[in-house]
């Protein structure tokens, strides 16, 4: 097996991939410098300038940020490209060579690898050269659909169309364990903060818990009824795993035991669609595909933590809270990203409007300067984030 060195590039030892938007006491959103998908904008001096701005054109809504914030990474066909979040411009080496259609990619935790998973396998990537680093990783045996990195060292996880997740030790490309238990093809993966345990989704409509370090289960299949698994999470502190499915109801287990940590919380109505965790508060979001809605929970106590967050005409799928967990946003099917204030439950300025579909995914620069948006109009969408008055450090 081949070794994948490690270098020490522009991001050093970066630690967690925590997304970030820091508390300011106004918002406006303005476009970024130029690059050669578009054109430069006046600001309007409105609380937030909600025209559209095409950042990277033709991409399949595949994005990944690296933990410093200062890069994001797309994919188009089977080329992943780089781009700076500072001016929107092309940086580093485009990554071609890739077969295959790519459904996952990934910065590892200090920024000095790009991982890429799709119908042909993982590939690990030098993202400075654009190089592959070693050889692809072999033991999927079908395509894989999700790749994490732990946010505490070099261990990589991947879920795959082979009923498998598995983990590997990115610095070597060596396969570490292989988790079996999942009857279908395993869709998600996701690392506890602390990189102790993960959680994988399965299309048999379960969550599983397993040990990192060994590889073992944790207690037995987790189910979430009715219906498929959307969405998963560990809270910051890594004390509970949240998960949800078809129906209008969020179910808490303990992550070290597999058990039911209290009640579950019942959302509006309709299937619960996407739900995140937030950093510094004890926030719990989750959106309701019956009314469009998105909910704050208190964790602590389970109760609502403000009124349903109304405005999107279409259910939510993308959900970031701001590093603090003062701000939250949120992208929709209606094709807008809204900002929310996390402490009065009330819009922190007016939609983020330009895409012409669904939005899939969105990421949070740490420090709170750029968000980055993709959807399924085939564009990702660079918004610069400017405050009036002094921000506050999480």
């Amino acid at each position: 097996m081949a070794t994948h060195g490690k270098r020490r590039g522009e991001a050093g030892a970066v630690a967690a991939a925590v997304t970030g938007l820091l508390g300011l006491t106004a918002v406006t959103v303005a476009p970024v410098s130029p690059q050669p998908a578009f054109a430069q904008e006046p600001r309007t001096g409105a609380a937030v300038d909600t025209r559209p701005r095409s950042v990277v054109p033709g991409v399949n809504g595949r994005i990944a940020l690296r933990p410093d914030g200062k890069v994001f990474a797309t994919v188009s066909d089977a080329t992943v490209r780089q781009w700076s979040t500072a001016t929107g411009r092309p940086v580093a080496k485009t990554l071609s060579g890739i077969t295959g259609t790519v459904h996952s990619i990934e910065f590892s935790s200090d920024g000095e690898l790009l991982a890429v998973a799709g119908d042909n396998g993982v590939s690990l990537w030098d993202p400075v050269t654009g190089k592959p680093s070693g050889s692809p990783l072999t033991g999927h045996t079908g395509p894989v659909r999700s790749v994490v990195f732990s946010a505490t060292g070099r261990l990589m996880a991947t879920a795959g169309d082979d009923g498998t997740a598995r983990l590997w030790d990115s610095s070597t490309g060596r396969a570490v364990h292989t988790l079996s238990g999942h009857k279908g093809g395993v869709r998600t993966v996701v690392f506890s903060r602390d990189g102790r345990r993960l959680a994988t989704a399965g299309a048999d409509d379960t969550v599983r818990l397993w040990e990192a370090r060994t590889g073992r289960p944790i207690g037995a299949p987790l189910t979430v009824s009715p219906g498929p698994v959307y969405a998963t999470s560990f809270s910051p502190d890594g004390r509970l795993l949240a998960a949800s499915g078809g129906g209008n109801v969020v179910r808490l287990w303990n992550p070290a035991t597999g058990e039911p940590a209290g009640q579950p919380i019942t959302s509006d109505s309709g299937p619960v669609y996407a739900l995140t965790f937030s950093v510094g508060k004890k926030l719990l979001a989750t959106s309701s595909g019956g009314n469009n809605t998105v909910r704050l929970w208190n964790t602590a106590t389970r109760r609502p933590a403000a009124a349903p967050l109304t405005g999107h005409t279409g259910p939510v799928r993308a959900m970031r809270f701001g590093q603090n967990g003062k701000l939250l946003a949120t992208g929709s099917d209606d094709g807008s990203v809204r900002l929310w204030d996390t402490a009065t439950g009330g819009p922190h300025g007016s939609p983020l409007t330009g895409h012409d579909g669904p939005v899939w995914a969105l990421r949070i620069a740490p420090g709170g300067k750029r968000l980055v948006t993709a959807a399924a109009d085939d564009k990702v969408r660079l918004w610069r984030i400017t405050g009036k008055g002094s921000p506050t450090a999480p």
